[in-house]
């Protein structure tokens, strides 16, 4: 992702480069047949990792939607130089949301088995949740949640990029209200949307640190993504003399303590199930610690945790673009694994599976984000001048 700044600071807008787009839509024609073909040809191994490639997507827009929420309410200034990348993510909301739904209509058959009547007549426990897991009630919990979400994502631009022409802290006074609201309601609308969509996979195990850990996850995400953009464009030109070392050390900061956090959740989540070794709650530990996923189980705290936060640790990593790229990088891929691990193991108890129907939707996923993010970044000016914090944060540590 590259472009040449225009002259003033006010005028730098980021082009997509035409060659890259051309290989996205490439990509995206490809991977999506192949994807098309695999839910007919072998849908228990396709609809699964389409839900993993969703969920990803949106775990990195929301998790850009929490990191817009947590600059509003604290008036962190620091980062507001660059707070049109987590705008730009949270702009692919509108186009992942209707996936998400066609995920959950296509695929219920095949992902959902409390959705099949037989299932939950011959399942005392299945059954006496019925009440909440109901295709309709489902269904209607989805449009609810994703609306909300887009509202909230849509009010935030929309006061964001007003301030680039009425600058002043009206602005900022309006989005920290906004951001106040949308963590409260988040809080709820998140965990319905996991206990929902992943928890439900495996109706009869349950875990009320559920939502929490993929929280944690979808932030740590979203802060690799923003660091990549950022290190992307310093070597490019248009966040010269706009993003200095102490930027990229707080980034560093950020992902090194999400990611020990998230360490932290997986451990507490772990370790309170193993104790109590209930047979309802060890099942699910089971299938991903024992056999061929005990292998995937291992390198999912590698990459998530382990690796990138030694590699952080030092000051000096922080302030290398190079060691930031390739422990942000990292903190991607593990975000595709860890929802790789938690899902497939439903549908391939045995053994991970990785081919083409695993690997095509992923690649399908990928370039439709890319796609919307980029075209979201070049819709508007990215340096966001008329922010109150513009300045503050333009003379960060300095």
């Amino acid at each position: 992702m590259s472009s040449l700044p225009l002259e003033g600071l006010a005028g730098r807008r980021f082009v997509p480069a035409a060659a890259l787009s051309r290989t996205l839509n490439l990509v995206a024609v490809i991977a999506g047949v192949l994807t098309l073909a695999g839910i007919f040809i072998a849908p228990e191994r396709t609809w699964p990792n389409i839900l993993v490639a969703t969920m990803t997507a949106l775990g990195l827009a929301l998790g850009c939607q929490v990191f817009l929420a947590f600059r509003g309410v604290t008036s962190a200034g620091w980062s507001t130089v660059f707070k049109r990348i987590p705008e730009a993510g949270i702009a692919t909301l509108p186009w992942i949301a209707p996936v998400v739904l066609l995920v959950l209509v296509g695929g219920m058959g095949v992902l959902f088995e409390w959705s099949h009547a037989a299932v939950m007549a011959s399942d005392s426990l299945l059954a006496s949740k019925k009440a909440w897991l109901n295709v309709p009630f489902f269904l209607g919990r989805a449009v609810v949640v994703l609306g909300i979400w887009i509202a909230f994502a849509l009010a935030m631009l929309r006061v964001s990029r007003g301030q680039d022409s009425e600058p002043g802290p009206v602005g900022n006074r309006r989005t920290a209200v906004l951001s106040a609201a949308f963590l409260f309601v988040f809080a709820i609308t998140f965990s319905v949307a996991s206990f929902d969509w992943v928890m439900s996979l495996e109706a009869h195990w349950f875990s009320t640190m559920f939502a929490v850990y993929h929280f944690t996850g979808a932030f740590l995400g979203a802060l690799a993504l923003i660091t990549i953009v950022v290190i992307v464009f310093r070597r490019s030109g248009l966040f010269a003399g706009i993003v200095n070392d102490d930027h990229l050390q707080d980034l560093g900061k950020l992902m090194m303590g999400f990611s020990a956090f998230w360490a932290y959740i997986w451990f507490s989540q772990y370790m309170l199930i193993w104790y109590s070794n209930l047979p309802e709650e060890v099942g699910y530990y089971m299938h991903r610690h024992s056999g061929a996923w005990a292998v995937i189980a291992g390198l999912n705290v590698m990459i998530n945790w382990v690796v990138p936060f030694l590699v952080l640790l030092p000051r000096a990593s922080k302030r290398s673009e190079g060691l930031m790229l390739k422990a942000a990088g990292l903190l991607l891929v593990g975000r595709w694994l860890d929802f790789y691990l938690g899902i497939n193991p439903v549908f391939q108890p045995d053994a991970p599976l990785l081919g083409i129907w695993e690997l095509a939707p992923v690649a399908f996923g990928v370039a439709l984000f890319l796609i919307a993010f980029r075209r979201a970044l070049g819709s508007t000016q990215l340096l966001p001048t008329g922010d109150a914090y513009y300045e503050e944060s333009l003379h960060h540590h300095q």
